[in-house]
């Protein structure tokens, strides 16, 4: 019932509210429909607006056309731009360096002021495939050294939580983060030494149609540890209600792998809602403390996992 412009108003004052001065990559892939001409220029003028730091993503997808316009935008508006890979676009039927050629001539842009983003989106649990796959993709990409940034993203959460049996807990591995640290430790064979890590969070790149009135979502915590993710799961809310956070976070707060309530917001609203203090919150609520946990530890786990050259 609401246009375009109204849609983007309430997203964009939503992303204001969460980035404030903090700088972010803009992929608008993730949103239903937008990815035309009129909707993409749209959303970015009025971003740009609110006086928001961000890098506007483009893909070897987006039509020439679409290029030149956002190429209009990103000088006008002085905004910058990521360029993002995924696993087909190596594929031997793909001319990669045409395809970035052309993106770069029709924004009118140069590598020196453009990050290079490589997703391998979901690595699955085949750590020894997800290695050979990295590594085959750094020996292709086109104008290593001169990319402004160089960015490896990959996911190994898995698509929900159906596997996992109600009232449970269980650990999976974090295959990207073992995956990060298998390459590090061959740094010769980087594309560059400043590899910078990404990862989907505590959410898997696949984005499922879901109907709200009629899905079956239990209650969980997702929390992530230095080598997994810990799965606190309880039952079905629609039959035994968002209460069941209370015992949840009594249940997470004394397992050894609880980070204490100083740690983050994110332990901070878990050990409240333990005593009751907070909470229960909801799916959104739950989703937030997990991410909030999630980036602090990743944080922490980059700044003391720098392997010497």
């Amino acid at each position: 019932s609401r246009t375009l412009e109204e849609h983007l108003d309430a997203l964009f004052s939503r992303t204001k509210q969460a980035f404030q001065s903090n700088p972010f990559y803009l992929d608008f892939a993730w949103i239903e429909k937008i990815n035309d001409r009129r909707a993409k220029g749209i959303g970015i003028e009025k971003l740009a607006s609110l006086d928001l730091s961000f890098s506007l993503i483009v893909t070897p997808t987006d039509s020439s056309d679409l290029l030149r316009h956002v190429g209009d935008i990103v000088r006008s508006k002085r905004l910058s731009v990521a360029i993002r890979l995924r696993v087909e676009n190596f594929n031997e039927d793909s001319d990669l360096d045409a395809e970035i050629d052309r993106i770069m001539e029709s924004i009118g842009s140069d590598s020196a002021s453009t990050d290079l983003i490589i997703d391998l989106q979901d690595i699955g649990h085949d750590l020894d495939r997800a290695t050979l796959v990295a590594r085959s993709i750094f020996s292709q990409v086109p104008r290593k050294e001169m990319w402004r940034r160089f960015i490896l993203v990959a996911s190994s959460f898995p698509e929900d939580l159906s596997d996992i049996d109600a009232a449970s807990i269980q650990k999976l591995p974090r295959l990207e983060w073992n995956l990060w640290t298998r390459l590090q430790h061959k740094r010769a064979a980087l594309p560059r030494l400043d590899l910078i890590f990404g990862d989907y969070a505590i959410s898997n790149p696949t984005q499922k149609e879901l109907d709200p009135r009629t899905m079956r979502m239990s209650a969980n915590i997702r929390y992530t540890t230095p080598d997994d993710w810990l799965i606190v799961k309880g039952r079905n809310v629609r039959k035994y209600g968002f209460d069941q956070y209370f015992d949840l976070c009594r249940i997470l707060i004394e397992r050894p792998e609880y980070s204490g309530r100083d740690f983050s917001a994110g332990d901070k609203y878990i050990s409240d809602c333990a005593e009751a203090q907070k909470g229960p919150g909801n799916a959104t609520t739950w989703r937030r403390v997990g991410v909030n946990h999630h980036l602090t530890l990743m944080v922490e786990q980059l700044a003391n996992n720098q392997i010497e050259p």
